[in-house]
């Protein structure tokens, strides 16, 4: 299937949902299948798409320290691009689609979040903006109809991207490797598991890996932001429930429902979802007391897309107990003057605690925890070569989960220093 084939049910789709009362991106299921499939077989289309989505995907991703949340920003990112785009090419006579404010609260929180101003430039000026001064874009002339799906088209293509690319690290079992590793492999294959099975050679040989640029943290994106408006008024907007993307639409189709129609993949859940090899983790005792520390239960595998876990607001030893608790770990304290319990077969030998390698500076979060060692470590820590040698080593995933076994290692401190420490 060609472009122009991809071009033509993609504009019959929205079309059809138009018809139907709503304008918004592409939400067939069959499009979607059917597109999914041929990127992932052949990265190339994009080409042939035109939709810039080397560079895109490359100044979204470089530098980020955690690949997941990016891949979601920028996802949200290309979901809004989209939208633009199809409302200049189904409602063209609403004037105000015909202006952006570069301070509007779509722009600011989710475009410049997750790409830089120049490529946000770019962008917009496929579908006819240019920059009237540092505070608005406008569409002076608008383009052919054909200008319009090709690039709704084409971000509609970059969010199955972020799609695919998020089901690459889901397997893989770790978003946490360099933006240039994970697209030179994902160029380089033909389907997800080639993907993930280089990817996984790469890091069994890679010693050390290297340190990331400077870049911040991408922004926790809220769902209804407008793009036309003030960042102040639609700040106050995103609260309601009412709010949509644009303001409050009237019915019927001169302004249809612009409710967008993304639904989020299973990858686009908390990284703690995913184990060692890519499966989706069991209910186990260590990640239900994570889950009491950090944040309330998992949502279902296609919830919200946006809101992002929320931090642990205050550290739980009772919690942490649970997590730590291990047979022969910290017996319940003895009533005074009760006898001491029988062992039936001689003591129970306890495991060494967990202590923080001298990598880790004061105020770090580690990256890595070897349980042969017993200790933590950044991801460049230079002892590390030799915990790949044979070592249980395992990665922390998420702020909170490294938090926790930051607690857990200054809690293990704390009791092998204190005067009534066990031998």
């Amino acid at each position: 299937m060609g472009s122009s084939s991809l071009s033509e049910d993609y504009r019959q789709c929205l079309e059809r949902e138009l018809r139907r009362g709503r304008a918004g991106v592409c939400g067939d299921p069959s499009l979607r299948a059917v597109l999914w499939q041929i990127l992932v077989e052949d990265f190339d289309l994009h080409g042939a798409l035109q939709d810039d989505a080397l560079a895109l995907l490359t100044d979204g991703l470089w530098g980020r320290a955690d690949l997941a949340p990016a891949l979601r920003g920028l996802a949200r990112a290309f979901e809004l691009l989209e939208l633009a785009a199809v409302h200049l090419y189904l409602l063209p006579w609403r004037k105000e689609f015909t202006t952006i404010k570069t301070f509007s609260g779509g722009y600011v929180h989710v475009l410049k979040g997750a790409l830089s101003e120049d490529l946000l430039i770019q962008s917009f000026q496929k579908m006819g903006y240019v920059r009237r001064d540092n505070h608005c874009l406008k569409v002076t002339a608008l383009p052919p109809a054909h200008q319009l799906v090709q690039v709704a088209l084409g971000c509609f293509a970059l969010r199955l991207e972020c799609e695919i690319l998020g089901e690459v690290l889901a397997q893989l079992g770790t978003s946490v490797l360099p933006a240039e590793e994970l697209l030179q492999a994902r160029r380089a294959s033909g389907d997800v598991a080639s993907c993930v099975a280089w990817l996984q050679q790469r890091l069994a040989r890679e010693e050390e890996p290297p340190p990331l640029p400077p870049r911040g943290s991408p922004a926790v994106f809220r769902a209804q932001l407008d793009l036309y408006r003030d960042l102040q008024d639609s700040d106050s907007d995103s609260d309601s429930e009412e709010a949509s993307l644009y303001g409050g639409p009237s019915p019927g189709p001169g302004s249809p429902s612009l409710e967008p129609a993304y639904r989020p993949r299973p990858w686009q859940q908390s990284a703690k979802l995913w184990g060692p090899q890519g499966a989706a983790c069991e209910p186990t005792e260590e990640a239900q007391a994570l889950q009491e520390v950090s944040s309330p239960p998992c949502s279902p595998p296609y919830g919200a897309l946006e809101e992002e876990e929320p931090e642990p607001e205050a550290f739980s030893f009772l919690s942490l107990r649970r997590e730590l608790s291990r047979p022969g770990d910290l017996a319940a304290p003895k009533a005074p003057g009760s006898p001491s319990p029988q062992r039936a077969h001689g003591p129970i030998a306890e495991p060494a605690g967990y202590q923080v390698h001298s990598c880790l500076a004061p105020g770090a979060l580690p990256a890595r925890c070897c349980d042969t060692c017993r200790q933590l470590h950044t991801a460049h820590c230079a002892a590390l070569p030799a915990c790949r040698l044979g070592h249980e080593l395992r990665a922390l995933l998420g702020d909170a989960h490294q938090r926790l076994w930051l607690q857990r290692a200054e809690v293990d401190t704390l009791l092998c220093s204190s005067p009534g420490a066990r031998p």
